[in-house]
Formats: structure tokens, C-alpha cells, sequence
């Protein structure tokens, strides 16, 4: 994922000018993204509820997403996202939080087609919010400690269910090229951020 970033900050420095026009969003115009979420829902989740077997707490290095939309209007666009959402976690005692039962790391794949709809525009600014709903897989590598029942094993566990992304607020500053901070709930997390770049039609806006 950090080399595709890469790769496309590249070809977004690398454009030709024309293609840099400063513009709001155009009907037939696609557009790519990639991002960085922090804060999961499994994040948030842990540390309000225990288990029967003691408290759970996760860590999440991040959700790095790539997305491509195609706006169908100058305001709605569809689109398809697809990412990695990495977490670590422990579970300790209940009775006892210093004492760690058990570790794990969790990789969790999600795709997902997205709605998004800009609800105010101006020049260089765009404020849009945007709704995903897909399936997701993951596979969690749970390992006991030497001190614990098990002495050091490690089990592996795959599942899949249904995830989905709400952000009733994004904004996007910049033209071809911009930079956009979100705030929502779902598989991208509570906050994310990250470049994208347009290109198509020539932009209606002549201003």
C-alpha cells in the first residue's frame, strides 16, 4: 500500500499542467483517491465492553484505502473502494488487568461500492458526504503466552461479515489535484485523510 501511495503522488506531481486546472467536481469526471483511517470501530468497542473471559482492548495501526469514482453529475459520483485495516489487541484477566491471557493481530480486507454526493461547492472547496456497504474478511493469529494454558501456541481464525462506512461530512480542498479530511464511522475509520487526483471532461467551472 505505501508503494502505491507513492506511485501515485508521483504521477500527481508529474501531470501535466492542463490536467492541474484548479476545478470543482464534473459530470463524467473519474476520480482517485488513497487514504489513511485511524480509529476503528473495534477500537472504540473494546473499551466499553468486557468479556466472559476478561477485557479485550484493541490497537489499530490504520485502514489504508484506495477508492475510484465516476461522477454521473457534477454534485453525485459512484464509486468502488477496497482496503487493509491492520489491529493488534490483548485480552487480560478480569479480575487482574496487568495479566495478558492471550494476544492476537488481526488483517482485516474490506470492499465495499460507495455513494457520494457534494452538497456545497466553491472553488478550490468541496463538502460531500458518502455512504459504503460491503463485504469484508479477516484472519486473526491469537497466540497464548508461556505463562498461560497452552505455552506459547498460536491459533489461526478466519471470518467475513458485512461492514459499512457512514461520513456525514468530508471535505476536499484543491482542484484536479486535492487533499480531503473525513469524519465518520465505519471500515475507514472515525477519521480519514488522504489525496486525490481528477481527470476527464474539461471542468464547467470557468471562474
Amino acid at each position: 500500500m505505501k508503494t502505491l501511495c507513492c506511485y501515485i503522488t508521483l504521477l500527481l506531481l508529474t501531470a501535466p499542467a492542463p490536467c492541474r486546472a484548479q476545478c470543482p467536481s464534473d459530470k463524467g469526471q473519474i476520480e482517485i483517491a488513497v487514504s489513511h483511517g485511524l480509529i476503528t470501530g473495534n477500537e472504540i468497542s473494546d473499551k466499553l465492553a468486557s468479556t466472559n473471559t476478561g477485557k479485550k482492548q484493541t490497537f489499530s495501526s490504520g485502514a489504508d484505502f484506495i477508492t475510484l469514482r465516476y461522477f454521473f453529475y457534477n454534485r453525485l459520483a459512484v464509486g468502488f473502494t477496497g482496503g487493509i485495516t491492520s489491529e493488534r489487541g490483548h485480552y487480560s484477566d478480569i479480575y487482574d488487568p496487568s495479566f495478558i491471557t492471550s494476544t492476537y493481530t488481526r488483517s482485516i480486507t474490506t470492499f465495499a461500492p460507495e455513494f457520494y454526493y457534494i452538497y456545497f461547492f466553491r472553488k478550490y472547496i468541496e463538502v460531500y458526504m458518502l455512504f459504503g456497504i460491503g463485504p469484508s474478511f479477516s484472519t486473526t493469529n491469537t497466540t497464548l503466552p508461556s505463562t498461560a494454558y497452552g505455552f506459547g501456541t498460536t491459533s489461526t481464525a478466519s471470518s467475513d461479515a458485512i461492514r459499512i462506512q457512514c461520513t456525514p461530512i468530508g471535505i476536499r480542498v484543491g482542484g484536479r489535484i486535492g487533499a480531503f479530511l473525513e469524519v465518520g464511522m465505519g471500515y475507514k475509520g472515525i477519521i480519514n485523510a488522504g489525496a486525490s487526483f481528477k481527470f476527464g471532461p474539461s471542468c464547467w467551472w470557468k471562474g
